[in-house]
């Protein structure tokens, strides 16, 4: 007797024959979390840096928060285009 009660229990997949999923497609949506969530990371690091100085030295670092931002929104939207070429 089965520890189920005599249920059969089966996996129904139904992948779409035009769009199959594969370790590529897998990939490609981590690379674009990843990449997003880099740009989102590099802009809130920015935000919060350049909120958390003095207001007297924020004109003298605000040209190295505002590279450091566009530094990891750069890296994170080329990744997060790079998985949205691999899907």
């Amino acid at each position: 007797m089965s520890p189920l009660g005599g249920a059969a229990l089966a996996a129904v997949v139904t992948p779409n024959p035009d769009h199959p999923s594969t370790w590529s497609g897998f990939l490609g949506f981590v690379a674009l979390v990843i990449g997003c969530a880099l740009a989102l990371i590099g802009v809130y690091a920015a935000v919060s840096t350049y909120r958390g100085l003095d207001p007297a030295r924020r004109r003298g670092q605000a040209l190295p928060v505002t590279l450091t931002c566009f530094f990891f929104v750069a890296i994170g939207l080329a990744v997060a285009a790079l998985g949205v070429w691999i899907l």
